[in-house]
């Protein structure tokens, strides 16, 4: 009986020790859920929807192209001696950049000028005499005998009209009358002495002289062709082809290079259809080189929209562009930004806030501390922010950093 109550004593003891410990514990856990649901509340960050005016604007992707592309050729043909240029050289207008072989040409000009000089000596053989004198002076002779003629014919002419008026004697009016029949007897006599002076001149005179002329012609365009056996440059700018090397034959009107001036560039983009009406010339626009960096954004002006699609219904439009320190290389690919419209009084948030999901774009909105996920349609984009055209209204709680980390009805706690 003693061993007994004495068990029941140790048991009592054991239960009261294992309740009280239990107690212990039921607290301990309580508290530990307690802090966990304190740790599981996301800190984030939000804003307050509010309208505002977001620009539309497209960015279109182009090419940097020369502002003038000129090609090099030669006026005339022949063996090149020196070639000067190399893609990628920046030359000036008139630089020599070919040099064609001459020892022919002055071969050419050598007899050219021999030929010249005995025409000219031939020429001078038959002038030297004395009757191209007597047809200088019977031209001299006939030109003043006309020049008295006219005059005398028109007091003539008065005198005749006072005389028939009775204003005059009929004396007066035959002194007049005989001295205009000597002028026009001498006149007539200086006329046919020039006549037959010309006549006696030889026939083979003229046909020298155009010999003479002939063959001053030829020299003059050896002469011509000597100059042209140096190909200049057409314009100053930088070399973008080269089709010839020394030895090679040059054809007159081939060519043998190309120049670029690239002084000026332009991007050249494809604008679809529905968007070309949207633009116009002179509209600003923003290009960026991702080449140049942080220099690659530069300002610029739409300069040509061309007024028709090809087969792709695709518009071109070229942006033209200064480049005096030649950063912009032709061939460059370049971003254009340019502005179609803008959109006024409309909900616009940070573009991060936006998240894509299976089900489509959503953000978060707080609400009583909690996160609600919102499904939501996008507008217009522009750089870091973005149109919200259903989803959300004016004056609601939209979280901007932290969204990641939630889901719906998670705890959050704002920063």
């Amino acid at each position: 009986m003693k061993f007994y109550r004495k068990n029941t004593k140790v048991v009592a003891s054991l239960l009261l020790i294992f309740f009280v410990t239990s107690i212990f514990l039921l607290a301990g856990c309580s508290k530990k859920k307690e802090e966990v649901k304190e740790e599981a509340a996301v800190p984030v960050k939000v804003m307050k929807t509010a309208k505002s005016n977001i620009e539309d604007i497209a960015t279109f992707t182009g090419q940097i192209e020369a502002g003038d592309e000129v090609k090099v050729v030669g006026k005339i043909s022949g063996r090149v001696k020196e070639v000067n240029f190399e893609i990628g050289d920046y030359v000036q207008a008139g630089e020599p950049l070919v040099i064609l072989e001459t020892d022919e040409l002055y071969d050419q000009l050598s007899q050219a000028e021999a030929t010249l000089a005995s025409a000219k000596a031939n020429l001078a053989a038959n002038e030297s005499g004395s009757l191209p004198q007597q047809l200088e002076q019977a031209k001299s002779a006939f030109e003043q005998a006309e020049a008295n003629y006219f005059n005398v014919k028109a007091d003539y002419e008065r005198m005749k009209a006072l005389y028939e008026a009775d204003a005059i004697s009929r004396q007066a009016f035959d002194g007049m009358e005989l001295k205009y029949k000597v002028a026009k007897s001498q006149y007539e006599s200086a006329k046919e002495q020039l006549k037959l002076t010309e006549e006696r001149l030889p026939k083979n005179v003229e046909a020298l002289r155009a010999q003479v002329a002939q063959a001053q012609a030829a020299v003059d365009l050896i002469k011509t062709n000597i100059e042209n056996s140096v190909i200049k440059a057409p314009v100053s700018g930088m070399i973008s082809s080269k089709q010839i090397q020394p030895g090679e034959m040059c054809q007159a009107g081939a060519p043998l290079g190309a120049v670029v001036n690239i002084d000026r560039v332009k991007v050249v983009i494809n604008v679809p259809e529905e968007d070309i009406n949207k633009l116009k010339d002179g509209q600003e626009a923003t290009v960026n080189v991702d080449a140049l960096g942080n220099e690659g954004r530069i300002k610029s002006k739409i300069s040509i929209v061309s007024p028709a699609s090809g087969a792709s219904r695709l518009f071109q439009v070229k942006i033209e562009m200064e480049n005096k320190d030649h950063r912009l290389k032709p061939g460059m690919f370049a971003n254009v930004n340019v502005v179609r419209g803008i959109k006024e009084n409309v909900i616009t948030i940070p573009k991060d806030a936006v998240l894509i999901k299976k089900h489509g774009n959503v953000v978060y909105v707080v609400k009583e501390g909690k996160a609600e996920e919102r499904l939501v349609k996008v507008g217009v984009t522009n750089g870091d922010r973005v149109e919200i055209t259903e989803g959300l209204k004016e004056g609601e709680t939209v979280v901007t950093s932290g969204q990641n980390m939630l889901t719906e009805g998670s705890a959050v706690k704002i920063l």
